[in-house]
Protein backbone atom coordinates (compact mmCIF):
# COMPACT_ATOMS: atom_id res chain seq x y z
CA UNK A 1 0.00 0.00 0.00
CA UNK A 2 1.16 3.53 -0.79
CA UNK A 3 -0.08 6.60 1.12
CA UNK A 4 0.68 10.25 0.33
CA UNK A 5 -0.17 13.10 2.70
CA UNK A 6 0.49 16.83 2.17
CA UNK A 7 2.04 19.24 4.63
CA UNK A 8 -0.16 21.87 6.23
CA UNK A 9 -0.01 25.31 7.79
CA UNK A 10 -2.38 26.03 10.67
CA UNK A 11 -3.81 29.31 11.99
CA UNK A 12 -3.15 31.29 8.75
CA UNK A 13 -2.69 34.49 10.74
CA UNK A 14 -5.74 35.20 12.93
CA UNK A 15 -7.47 31.83 12.43
CA UNK A 16 -6.03 30.38 15.64
CA UNK A 17 -6.88 26.66 15.89
CA UNK A 18 -9.73 27.05 13.39
CA UNK A 19 -8.09 27.52 9.97
CA UNK A 20 -5.42 25.57 8.09
CA UNK A 21 -4.28 24.94 4.54
CA UNK A 22 -2.62 22.04 2.75
CA UNK A 23 0.54 22.85 0.81
CA UNK A 24 2.40 21.03 -1.94
CA UNK A 25 5.03 19.23 0.17
CA UNK A 26 4.43 15.53 0.75
CA UNK A 27 4.97 12.60 3.07
CA UNK A 28 4.96 9.31 1.15
CA UNK A 29 4.73 5.88 2.78
CA UNK A 30 4.97 2.46 1.11
CA UNK A 31 4.34 -0.51 3.40
CA UNK A 32 3.28 -4.14 3.72
CA UNK A 33 2.22 -6.20 6.72
CA UNK A 34 5.02 -7.83 8.71
CA UNK A 35 5.61 -9.68 11.98
CA UNK A 36 7.22 -6.61 13.54
CA UNK A 37 7.93 -2.98 12.67
CA UNK A 38 10.74 -2.54 10.14
CA UNK A 39 11.01 0.91 8.59
CA UNK A 40 13.43 2.87 6.43
CA UNK A 41 13.29 6.67 6.44
CA UNK A 42 14.39 9.14 3.76
CA UNK A 43 14.30 12.90 3.39
CA UNK A 44 13.30 15.44 6.03
CA UNK A 45 13.62 14.21 9.60
CA UNK A 46 15.00 10.79 8.64
CA UNK A 47 17.69 10.80 11.34
CA UNK A 48 15.17 11.76 14.00
CA UNK A 49 12.70 9.09 12.95
CA UNK A 50 15.38 6.41 13.01
CA UNK A 51 16.29 7.41 16.57
CA UNK A 52 12.84 7.92 18.11
CA UNK A 53 9.52 6.20 18.48
CA UNK A 54 7.04 7.58 15.97
CA UNK A 55 3.56 6.69 14.61
CA UNK A 56 5.03 4.10 12.24
CA UNK A 57 6.97 2.18 14.88
CA UNK A 58 3.63 1.22 16.45
CA UNK A 59 2.63 -0.71 13.31
CA UNK A 60 3.61 -4.29 12.51
CA UNK A 61 4.56 -3.36 8.99
CA UNK A 62 7.66 -3.20 6.83
CA UNK A 63 8.12 -0.19 4.60
CA UNK A 64 9.68 3.10 3.60
CA UNK A 65 8.81 6.63 4.69
CA UNK A 66 10.01 9.50 2.49
CA UNK A 67 9.24 13.05 3.56
CA UNK A 68 9.54 16.50 2.01
CA UNK A 69 8.02 18.07 5.15
CA UNK A 70 10.50 19.75 7.52
CA UNK A 71 9.95 18.56 11.09
CA UNK A 72 8.99 20.64 14.09
CA UNK A 73 8.87 24.03 12.36
CA UNK A 74 5.15 24.62 11.80
CA UNK A 75 4.38 22.64 8.65
CA UNK A 76 2.26 19.83 10.07
CA UNK A 77 4.81 17.03 9.90
CA UNK A 78 3.36 15.21 12.91
CA UNK A 79 -0.21 15.50 11.61
CA UNK A 80 0.85 14.05 8.26
CA UNK A 81 2.64 11.13 9.92
CA UNK A 82 -0.30 10.36 12.22
CA UNK A 83 -2.75 10.46 9.32
CA UNK A 84 -0.60 8.11 7.26
CA UNK A 85 -0.21 5.69 10.18
CA UNK A 86 -3.97 5.69 10.78
CA UNK A 87 -4.61 5.01 7.09
CA UNK A 88 -2.18 2.07 7.17
CA UNK A 89 -3.61 0.54 10.32
CA UNK A 90 -7.35 0.49 9.57
CA UNK A 91 -9.82 0.33 6.65
CA UNK A 92 -9.78 3.37 4.37
CA UNK A 93 -12.16 5.98 5.76
CA UNK A 94 -10.80 9.51 5.65
CA UNK A 95 -13.25 10.82 8.26
CA UNK A 96 -12.27 8.14 10.78
CA UNK A 97 -8.59 8.76 10.07
CA UNK A 98 -9.11 12.46 10.81
CA UNK A 99 -10.78 11.61 14.11
CA UNK A 100 -8.05 9.12 14.99
CA UNK A 101 -5.12 11.35 14.04
CA UNK A 102 -6.78 14.46 15.45
CA UNK A 103 -7.24 12.81 18.83
CA UNK A 104 -3.60 11.76 18.78
CA UNK A 105 -2.48 15.21 17.63
CA UNK A 106 -4.60 17.07 20.15
CA UNK A 107 -6.27 19.35 17.58
CA UNK A 108 -7.80 18.99 14.14
CA UNK A 109 -6.69 21.96 12.06
CA UNK A 110 -3.54 20.50 10.48
CA UNK A 111 -5.13 17.05 10.30
CA UNK A 112 -8.24 18.29 8.47
CA UNK A 113 -6.21 20.22 5.92
CA UNK A 114 -3.82 17.34 5.22
CA UNK A 115 -6.66 14.83 5.00
CA UNK A 116 -8.88 16.70 2.56
CA UNK A 117 -6.66 19.37 0.99
CA UNK A 118 -7.28 23.05 0.35
CA UNK A 119 -7.96 25.79 2.88
CA UNK A 120 -10.18 24.58 5.72
CA UNK A 121 -12.32 26.20 8.39
CA UNK A 122 -12.39 23.72 11.26
CA UNK A 123 -14.43 23.40 14.46
CA UNK A 124 -15.55 20.51 16.63
CA UNK A 125 -18.48 19.78 14.31
CA UNK A 126 -17.65 21.55 11.04
CA UNK A 127 -14.93 21.21 8.41
CA UNK A 128 -15.57 23.49 5.44
CA UNK A 129 -13.36 24.07 2.41
CA UNK A 130 -12.71 27.54 1.01
CA UNK A 131 -11.92 28.08 -2.68
CA UNK A 132 -8.26 28.09 -3.66
CA UNK A 133 -7.31 31.71 -4.48
CA UNK A 134 -4.29 30.59 -6.51
CA UNK A 135 -1.75 32.72 -4.67
CA UNK A 136 1.87 31.71 -4.44
CA UNK A 137 3.25 30.65 -1.06
CA UNK A 138 6.78 31.71 -0.15
CA UNK A 139 8.26 30.00 2.90
CA UNK A 140 11.03 30.79 5.32
CA UNK A 141 11.82 27.36 6.79
CA UNK A 142 13.39 27.67 10.23
CA UNK A 143 16.57 25.66 10.73
CA UNK A 144 15.82 24.85 14.37
CA UNK A 145 12.57 23.20 15.47
CA UNK A 146 10.43 24.46 18.32
CA UNK A 147 8.25 22.03 20.29
CA UNK A 148 4.56 22.88 19.93
CA UNK A 149 4.16 22.34 23.66
CA UNK A 150 6.61 25.16 24.36
CA UNK A 151 4.86 27.47 21.90
CA UNK A 152 1.53 26.65 23.56
CA UNK A 153 2.85 27.23 27.06
CA UNK A 154 3.45 30.95 26.49
CA UNK A 155 -0.15 31.69 25.47
CA UNK A 156 -2.43 33.44 27.98
CA UNK A 157 -5.37 31.50 29.38
CA UNK A 158 -7.61 34.52 28.96
CA UNK A 159 -7.75 37.33 26.39
CA UNK A 160 -9.34 40.75 26.48
CA UNK A 161 -12.60 41.51 24.74
CA UNK A 162 -10.72 43.95 22.51
CA UNK A 163 -8.28 41.25 21.36
CA UNK A 164 -11.08 38.73 20.79
CA UNK A 165 -12.97 41.30 18.70
CA UNK A 166 -9.80 42.16 16.79
CA UNK A 167 -9.21 38.55 15.82
CA UNK A 168 -12.83 37.86 14.96
CA UNK A 169 -12.85 40.78 12.53
CA UNK A 170 -9.52 39.80 10.93
CA UNK A 171 -10.59 36.16 10.57
CA UNK A 172 -13.78 37.28 8.84
CA UNK A 173 -11.72 39.59 6.63
CA UNK A 174 -9.33 36.73 5.80
CA UNK A 175 -12.21 34.51 4.70
CA UNK A 176 -13.50 37.37 2.56
CA UNK A 177 -10.06 37.88 1.01
CA UNK A 178 -9.77 34.19 0.13
CA UNK A 179 -13.30 33.75 -1.23
CA UNK A 180 -13.17 36.91 -3.34
CA UNK A 181 -9.46 36.51 -4.20
CA UNK A 182 -8.85 40.05 -2.98
CA UNK A 183 -5.15 39.93 -2.15
CA UNK A 184 -5.18 43.63 -1.22
CA UNK A 185 -7.00 42.70 2.01
CA UNK A 186 -4.32 40.32 3.25
CA UNK A 187 -2.01 42.89 4.81
CA UNK A 188 -4.70 43.61 7.38
CA UNK A 189 -6.44 40.20 7.32
CA UNK A 190 -3.34 38.26 8.46
CA UNK A 191 -2.86 40.35 11.61
CA UNK A 192 -3.39 38.59 14.92
CA UNK A 193 -3.46 39.23 18.66
CA UNK A 194 -4.22 35.78 20.08
CA UNK A 195 -0.97 33.90 19.50
CA UNK A 196 1.68 35.60 17.37
CA UNK A 197 2.54 38.52 19.70
CA UNK A 198 2.91 36.15 22.66
CA UNK A 199 5.28 33.87 20.77
CA UNK A 200 7.61 36.38 19.13
CA UNK A 201 10.04 36.34 22.06
CA UNK A 202 10.67 32.64 21.31
CA UNK A 203 11.94 33.59 17.84
CA UNK A 204 12.49 37.39 17.83
CA UNK A 205 13.93 37.40 14.30
CA UNK A 206 10.57 36.28 12.85
CA UNK A 207 9.03 39.76 13.06
CA UNK A 208 11.73 41.15 10.77
CA UNK A 209 11.30 38.23 8.35
CA UNK A 210 7.59 39.07 8.08
CA UNK A 211 8.33 42.74 7.42
CA UNK A 212 10.95 41.85 4.82
CA UNK A 213 8.50 39.57 3.01
CA UNK A 214 5.92 42.35 2.80
CA UNK A 215 8.54 44.87 1.68
CA UNK A 216 9.60 42.43 -1.05
CA UNK A 217 6.09 42.38 -2.48
CA UNK A 218 4.19 39.76 -0.47
CA UNK A 219 0.48 40.41 0.01
CA UNK A 220 0.88 39.48 3.66
CA UNK A 221 2.87 37.14 5.90
CA UNK A 222 2.47 35.31 9.20
CA UNK A 223 3.90 32.55 11.36
CA UNK A 224 3.37 28.96 10.19
CA UNK A 225 1.27 27.30 12.89
CA UNK A 226 3.09 27.71 16.20
CA UNK A 227 6.28 28.72 14.36
CA UNK A 228 9.08 29.33 13.95
CA UNK A 229 8.74 29.21 10.12
CA UNK A 230 7.01 32.00 8.18
CA UNK A 231 4.70 31.86 5.17
CA UNK A 232 3.89 34.71 2.81
CA UNK A 233 1.05 34.91 0.32
CA UNK A 234 2.20 36.54 -2.90
CA UNK A 235 1.73 36.49 -6.66
CA UNK A 236 3.00 33.15 -7.94
CA UNK A 237 5.45 35.01 -10.19
CA UNK A 238 6.92 36.79 -7.16
CA UNK A 239 7.22 33.82 -4.80
CA UNK A 240 10.89 33.09 -5.51
CA UNK A 241 11.84 36.72 -4.95
CA UNK A 242 9.90 36.96 -1.68
CA UNK A 243 11.31 33.67 -0.36
CA UNK A 244 14.85 34.73 -1.24
CA UNK A 245 14.40 38.08 0.52
CA UNK A 246 13.24 36.32 3.70
CA UNK A 247 16.24 34.00 3.62
CA UNK A 248 18.67 36.85 3.04
CA UNK A 249 17.25 38.67 6.08
CA UNK A 250 18.30 35.86 8.44
CA UNK A 251 20.26 33.14 6.60
CA UNK A 252 21.49 31.60 9.85
CA UNK A 253 17.92 31.13 11.03
CA UNK A 254 16.24 29.61 8.01
CA UNK A 255 16.09 28.85 4.30
CA UNK A 256 13.83 29.75 1.41
CA UNK A 257 11.28 27.46 -0.17
CA UNK A 258 8.44 28.07 -2.63
CA UNK A 259 5.26 26.05 -2.76
CA UNK A 260 1.52 26.43 -3.33
CA UNK A 261 -1.84 25.53 -1.80
CA UNK A 262 -2.87 22.03 -2.86
CA UNK A 263 -6.50 21.03 -3.20
CA UNK A 264 -5.48 17.38 -3.06
CA UNK A 265 -5.47 15.76 0.35
CA UNK A 266 -4.29 12.36 1.56
CA UNK A 267 -4.68 9.57 -0.98
CA UNK A 268 -3.64 5.95 -1.39
CA UNK A 269 -2.81 3.51 -4.11
CA UNK A 270 -2.75 -0.26 -3.65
Amino acid sequence: MRIKVPASIANIGPGFDCMAMAIDLWLEVEANEADRPAWDYEGEGADYLYAHENPFTRLNMRGRVRSEIPMGVGLGSSAAARLAASALSSPWDVKSHVIDAGADEGHYDNVAASAAGGIRIVSEKVDEKLPNPGWGVALFIAHQPLPTEKARSVLPEEVTLADATFNASRTALLVRAIVSKRASLLGEALRDRLHQPHRLHLYPWVEEVIHVAEAAGAYGAAICGAGPSVFAFCAASQANRVAKAMEEAHPLRGRALVTKITDKGMFRTL
